[in-house]
Order: structure tokens, then C-alpha cells, then sequence
């Protein structure tokens, strides 16, 4: 386990290394703004979002990694159709990739593990609640 005061070097550590565009879009963020122009220019927003993403994408030294990513993200989006969705199906990737990243780690030290997806393990280890509804439920 890390220690508070380690956590705090590490956090500094990274915002040393920070480039000038990252720091100045940390400081510059509204995420209220940005939830306005979503709810009243739409396209605007869209537009923007992009033009951030494509910034730090063309940025980075992992550029055709974080394109395929990009990509990825996109298709999974365009497939949802609703934001509900959308967020519920980027979650799933995000755990598949920490649970794919933790099996690695684990085999690496040599703890060996069961590899399981996040999808299919909350599938299997889920617990289903019943709500009291005035409907019957279909059989």
C-alpha cells in the first residue's frame, strides 16, 4: 500500500510532467460551460470536443494506439444510441482493460490468476433485486 505522503509526490511528480497544453486545458476547464454549449449548441460542442481530442491525440507519442482507441470509443458510441448506453458500454470497456491490466500484473508477479472479463464477470456475479411493482411480471 502506498502512503498518503507517497500519493501526494506521485500526484506532483505527474503534474510536473505535464506539457503547457495539458496544464492549460486543466486550468481552463468549466465543465459547466461545456455542459451548456452540450445542452444548447450540440454541434458546437461536438465540434470542440473533438478539435480537445484530436490536440492531445496528435500530442502524444502513442499516436496510432490512441487513434485505434479513439476509433473504438466512436463505434461503441454510434452503436449505443442512447447516452445511457453509451456511458454503460465505455464503463464496460474501461473495466475489461483495468481487469485485462490487473490479470497482467498478477501473472507478471507470479501470482497467476483466472482471467475473467468485467462484462462477464459482473453478468455472473450480479444480484438481482426485486422492486415491488402493481404489474405481474411476464412468465
Amino acid at each position: 500500500m502506498f502512503s498518503t505522503a507517497q500519493i501526494e509526490v506521485n500526484f506532483k511528480l505527474k503534474l510536473l510532467s505535464l506539457n503547457a497544453f495539458e496544464v492549460e486545458l486543466m486550468d481552463k476547464f468549466d465543465f459547466d460551460s461545456w455542459a451548456m454549449l452540450a445542452r444548447t449548441a450540440p454541434d458546437d460542442f461536438e465540434q470542440r470536443r473533438r478539435a480537445v481530442i484530436e490536440s492531445q491525440i496528435s500530442s502524444s507519442d502513442n499516436v496510432r494506439r490512441l487513434r485505434g482507441l479513439q476509433c473504438r470509443i466512436d463505434m461503441e458510441r454510434i452503436r449505443a444510441r442512447t447516452p445511457l448506453k453509451s456511458c454503460l458500454r465505455l464503463s464496460t470497456l474501461m473495466w475489461d482493460a483495468f481487469v485485462d491490466l490487473n490479470n497482467s500484473l498478477n501473472t507478471f508477479v507470479g501470482k497467476g490468476c483466472e482471467t475473467t472479463s468485467a462484462s462477464s464477470h459482473s453478468a455472473r456475479s450480479a444480484k438481482i433485486i426485486h422492486l415491488a411493482t402493481k404489474y405481474k411480471p411476464h412468465k
